[in-house]
């Protein structure tokens, strides 16, 4: 049985990290695209090695490496290599750090906490329309969770995905790998995915393989809450979430205000964990402290 299995045996809440691109630009790191939160890899990596201790102090059983943005495509789109480096070297060493950082906090701890690579849509997460051609995306997304094999990560963790196409292309690359991995996808209502794809449809693609959990992700807490809901009657998996906590309403015009404090989301992870949950955390706006707060749930 591997790792993540035992701790979803053993535990009837398993707590997953809160943000990293978001905390890194409170804590001043520079997060401009395209290279968002890789930039703190380069430039901050010391403010990442502690969001990611802060974290484990708070009771995170999984940390996240911060390799949300670390594709080839994204230096790309930078123009960014490191010297005497190509574009694909470039992703690979600048991923390996990533998971170095992790891996280094984790050491230090002397905690039995997982490092997840994370696994992104290699174009913008909310504009399903740039995904590309499912050879490129095969490609592509091949070298990145390479990477994060290769650097020796625990799990691998696909997140924020927004249409059946590259879930589908990553469901295939990471069940070549026989890693343990949770996927993760992100809606626009109770019903659709970004692309306007159905959930249903969704989860009838991904039960054709073998995740340790189904997750949602980067959505306000009242819409998981819809989401989980109705996922619950379509499959038997065990279900994720962690959820954006900035302000809806200001969504699409680049602003974010964060709209739900630690005690509200402990609200919600409650009701969460009452409907049967398994494996929660924070996305966007979130910090340790949300965490820190979470953590009461294994007790409450």
């Amino acid at each position: 049985m591997s790792r993540l299995s035992e701790l979803l045996n053993k535990q009837a809440i398993v707590l997953l990290d809160s943000a990293m691109g978001t905390e890194l630009e409170q804590r001043g790191a520079d997060i401009s695209m395209p290279l968002w939160s890789a930039n703190a890899i380069i430039s901050n990596p010391e403010i990442i090695t502690a969001i990611h201790t802060e974290n484990i102090d708070a009771g995170a059983d999984i940390i996240t490496t911060n390799t949300f943005r670390t594709q080839r495509r994204t230096f790309e789109h930078a123009g960014y290599k490191l010297s005497g480096y190509d574009f694909i070297k470039t992703a690979k060493e600048i991923t390996h750090k990533a998971v170095e950082l992790a891996q280094e906090s984790v050491k230090e701890s002397g905690k039995n906490v997982l490092v997840a690579g994370g696994i992104a849509p290699i174009e913008d997460c909310y504009v399903p329309g740039l995904v590309p051609e499912t050879d490129i995306l095969s490609t592509e997304q091949n070298e990145h969770i390479s990477n994060l094999v290769s650097a020796g990560v625990d799990i691998l963790l696909a997140e924020t995905m927004n249409t059946i196409k590259e879930i589908s292309v990553v469901l295939n690359q990471i069940h070549q790998t026989g890693y343990e991995y949770c996927i993760s996808f992100v809606c626009k209502n109770e019903t659709e995915l970004f692309s306007g794809e159905t959930i249903k449809d969704t989860l009838r693609i991904i039960d054709k393989f073998s995740p340790a959990v189904i997750m949602i992700n980067c959505m306000h807490p009242e819409l998981a809450t819809k989401v989980l809901a109705g996922m619950k009657d379509i499959t038997g998996y065990p279900l994720g979430v962690y959820c954006n906590i900035g302000n809806p309403e200001l969504f699409g015009q680049g602003k974010f205000e964060i709209c739900v404090s630690p005690d509200e989301y402990y609200n919600f992870a409650r009701e969460w964990k009452k409907m049967g949950v398994r494996l929660i955390g924070g996305c966007c706006g979130t910090s340790p402290e949300y965490v820190k707060k979470l953590a009461d749930l294994k007790f409450n």
